[in-house]
């Protein structure tokens, strides 16, 4: 044999057989793993597929890991092997494990492949991007399945064969379980309740706990084996060997496992009680796509800059292609209003507002439009223009293509596109801010969407519930509903949307100067300017509303249509009175910002567009939320063809009431915006008590700060109560050979702690040889006497033995041999050293 085979043999012995009983242990360590790692991911999925990647990503990634130690793939070579033969593994696997939705062909089929390697790099991404549960959209399954089979491959190449660095695989399950958290949602797990006990967070603890548990009882049953195969080699050839008794070391092993019990259920007790004092973040909640729509202003607060006479004229996009059965191109939905401005909603836990990718391939359907849209000079935004029924993420082209796909989101409902693709160079307005992210002139895509579906106002029905606005911030509203004697129907919805736009009268500036002649020629001939103010906040809408409830009751209940008009503005406004309107009666709105397009139905006062957009065909219309879910469609551009005439407390009507080409008109101005707070309000009484709110929040925090504190010295504390009683255990034992040879066991104990002994040898002279210490000598001969000898020992052997004990603790602690104090008192050595073979930490090395 050579020298060469000589050493792989030896190795081969050291290190054992991919199925010797430890490595079999390490594997079967690693299938549990799986399985903590599975039930965390759960919630992201929520899909019995994801059982199934599971699995076969455990049997692939194993299966690899004990080929490559059979056929013995090592070094350089060797990782290349595996790392090769893991990426082939995972294309021919990735498609029907992970993407089952591209088994409809061959060309399906490659494209999956193409999107399972894609996904290893970006999946990750589209993750964050997705409302939960994903299930099985698309390729969102790879990431799991790549975390699954690489760390079962990792780890496999850890435990197989067992080798000293073997430990490390539970690094690697624990980073597979923190792959459901990282990526799951920051709310948790529903609280169970188990007889009189309720558990919070039931699902974080079981993975928690239940993989700590599942590590340590590994590397205990791990290391014991080694311990057994150890002293099996040391003691081969001999008749026995002496030892402790069973008892003895379950007792101590039940120790240790106590203090890692205490440890975790202090753990399991004061974390829930922490969770509820601060929230819970992943990676979800801090996804860019959200906080780039938070940071965006109100598109809905920009509409009238679109009128100014500088950006009438000024194209935003063009169009070429097939518009037909597509009637509206939107640039934003706003559902959210806070009394300033309605917003659009980004919550990444509300599924409907959350922003997503849309896969990149669409087949079209029949009926389906594609054409394409030029952003032109007149537009720069984080909003995208496109129709509702978008098929499939736009095509971009140009030369910022590769960003513009890689930032494209859509809100989970389909009513808003933006991307976040930073803007080039000079039209940056923000470092990192919402601003500074969008698209720009010369950017262009193509869009595949299904047909425009139009709802009268017959689909409405009756509102599902009661108002969903405070009535009493707005009283002018409520007055002018009340005065119109309408039901709460679709019907009277109608009526009353219809009445608004008739008594209203459109304009789109404050002052004559700041009037574009553009829009005002644009409004036809006899068109008289009026002044509106801009806005949408709570005191705005009000305003309206005042002015037409004034109107109406000084005009009394015989006026004309004509007479009756009084409020002035523009669809800013109107869209947002309609949409509270709407919340008012019980319905469900939102107020949408874009372009009527040719086939749409014309609206006086705001021009369609045909092949290019401009700033003067932005319009503003609301969608109303049937019982049923769908959108009912409400255009609410006020008329511009009878200027109101405003009637003054006292004044009457002409009898013949005409409408004059200049009425000689006065404009209300809006109230000013009400508080709720007076300074008027009278102070607190003299006695009223002091809040103590705050002081026990403070407390609160402090208490809980103790408690974490506590939680962490428990283990120190009870080591320390565990040494002192099983010291004084010893010592006051009832039979003086038990006490004699306590002595001894506390000696050794006093030695391993120091890092002196790693464990005791086959017998106690040996050992007492080993440490070179004249009193483990002279303590190992005198336990011995009293071991073997044919009389017992006295009391008064006992105590010389522990006074043998006493005098070296005091000449180690004065000769500073070994660890440190504090070290010597917290070491968990002398539980442990059962487990590990003996031999001296400080010995020679050998010649």
């Amino acid at each position: 044999m050579t020298a060469a085979s000589r050493r792989r043999a030896a190795r081969d012995e050291r290190q054992g057989s991919p199925f010797d009983a430890r490595s079999l242990l390490g594997l079967g360590y690693v299938v549990v793993a799986t399985v903590f790692a599975t039930i965390a991911a759960w919630p992201v999925y929520a899909s019995p597929r994801m059982l199934l990647v599971a699995l076969v990503g455990l049997v692939a990634g194993l299966g690899l890991a004990v080929v490559a130690r059979l056929l013995r793939w090592s070094g350089v070579l060797g990782a290349l092997t595996i790392v090769g033969a893991a990426l082939l593994v995972f294309a021919l696997l990735v498609v029907p494990v992970a993407i089952p939705s591209a088994l409809g062909g061959p060309a399906r089929l490659v494209a999956g492949v193409r999107d399972g390697l894609v996904g290893i790099v970006v999946g990750w991404k589209q993750l964050l991007t997705l409302s939960l549960p994903l299930g099985e959209y698309q390729a969102v399954l790879v990431p799991f399945f790549v975390v699954v089979f690489a760390g079962t491959l990792v780890a496999g190449l850890l435990v197989v064969p067992d080798r000293r660095w073997s430990p490390f695989a539970v690094v690697v399950a624990f980073a597979m379980s923190a792959f459901g958290i990282v990526f799951g949602s920051s709310e948790l797990s529903e609280p169970i309740v188990l007889g009189p006990v309720l558990v919070p967070a039931p699902r974080e603890l079981l993975v928690g706990v239940g993989g700590l548990i599942a590590a340590i009882t590994w590397l205990l049953l791990r290391s014991r084996s080694a311990r057994r195969i150890a002293l099996a080699r040391a003691t081969a050839g001999t008749v026995q060997r002496s030892g402790l008794s069973g008892w003895v070391a379950v007792r101590r092993r039940l120790l240790a496992a106590g203090l890692v019990a205490l440890a975790l259920i202090a753990g399991a007790a004061v974390a829930p009680a922490a969770a509820q004092l601060a929230d819970r973040s992943a990676l979800r909640d801090a996804v860019e796509p959200e906080l780039a729509v938070r940071q965006a202003p109100s598109p809905l607060s920009a509409y009238r800059s679109a009128f100014t006479s500088d950006a009438i004229d000024r194209a935003w996009f063009a169009i070429d292609g097939d518009t037909a059965g597509v009637e509206r191109v939107r640039i934003a939905t706003l559902d959210q209003y806070d009394g300033e401005m309605f917003q659009v909603a980004s919550d990444p836990d509300d599924a409907d507002t959350r922003f997503m990718r849309l896969p990149r391939a669409a087949v079209p359907e029949p009926g389906d439009a594609r054409f394409e849209l030029t952003i032109d000079d007149g537009y720069t935004g984080l909003w995208v223009p496109a129709p509702l029924g978008l098929e499939a993420a736009p095509d971009f082209g140009g030369p910022r293509a590769s960003a513009l796909d890689d930032g494209f989101h859509r809100s989970a409902d389909g009513s808003t596109s933006i991307s976040i693709a930073p803007l080039p160079g000079d039209r940056a307005a923000g470092a990192g801010s919402s601003l500074s992210r969008g698209i720009t002139a010369g950017d262009r895509y193509d869009v595949v969407a299904a047909p425009d579906e139009p709802l009268g106002f017959d689909a409405l029905g009756a509102p599902a519930g009661s108002s969903s606005i405070d009535e009493e911030s707005y009283p002018a509203l409520a007055d002018w509903v009340e005065l119109q004697a309408q039901p709460r129907d679709a019907a009277g919805f109608a009526e009353l949307v219809e009445r608004l736009r008739a008594r209203g009268y459109l304009s789109h500036a404050a002052t004559e100067d700041d009037a574009a002649a553009g829009w005002i020629e644009q409004m036809g001939p006899g068109y008289v300017f009026l002044p509106s103010y801009s806005g949408h906040s709570t005191a705005r809408i009000e305003a309206l509303f005042t002015q037409l409830v004034d109107q109406q009751r000084l005009a009394g209940p015989e006026a004309s249509d004509a007479a009756l008009v009084a409020g002035v503005g523009d669809d800013e406004q109107f869209a947002a009175a309609t949409a509270l309107l709407a919340r008012y009666l019980g319905y469900e709105s939102r107020v949408v910002l874009g372009f009527r397009l040719a086939g749409a139905e014309e609206v006086a006062g705001v021009e369609g567009c045909d092949a290019s957009c401009t700033g003067g065909s932005l319009a503003a219309w609301v969608e109303v939320r049937s019982p049923n879910g769908e959108w009912v469609t409400v255009d609410v551009t006020p008329q511009h063809e009878v200027a109101p005439n405003l009637i003054k407390e006292g004044e009457q009507l002409p009898q013949h009431p005409t409408s004059p080409d200049r009425p000689d008109t006065d404009t209300l101005d809006p109230p000013p915006a009400q508080s709720d707070s007076s300074d008027s309000q009278a102070t607190p009484p003299e006695g009223e008590t002091v809040d103590l709110g705050a002081l026990l929040a403070v407390l609160r925090w402090v208490g809980l700060g103790l408690a974490a504190v506590l939680c962490l010295l428990l283990p120190f504390v009870v080591l320390l109560v565990v040494k002192a009683w099983r010291r004084h255990r010893r010592r006051v034992a009832d039979d003086p050979e038990v006490r004699v040879v306590g002595a001894w066991d506390q000696l050794i104990d006093d030695y391993v702690d120091r890092g002196l002994l790693a464990g005791e040898s086959a017998t106690r002279l040996a050992t007492a040889a080993r440490v070179g210490r004249p009193a483990a000598h002279e303590l190992a001969a005198l336990v011995e006497r009293a071991v073997f000898a044919g009389d017992p020992p006295s009391p008064a052997d006992a105590d010389a033995a522990w006074a043998i004990v006493d005098g070296e603790r005091t000449a180690l602690r004065e000769e500073g041999i070994g660890r440190r104090p504090l070290a010597v008192r917290l070491s968990l050595a002398s539980f442990l050293r059962t487990i590990r073979p003996a031999r001296v930490l400080t010995e020679e090395p050998a010649r």
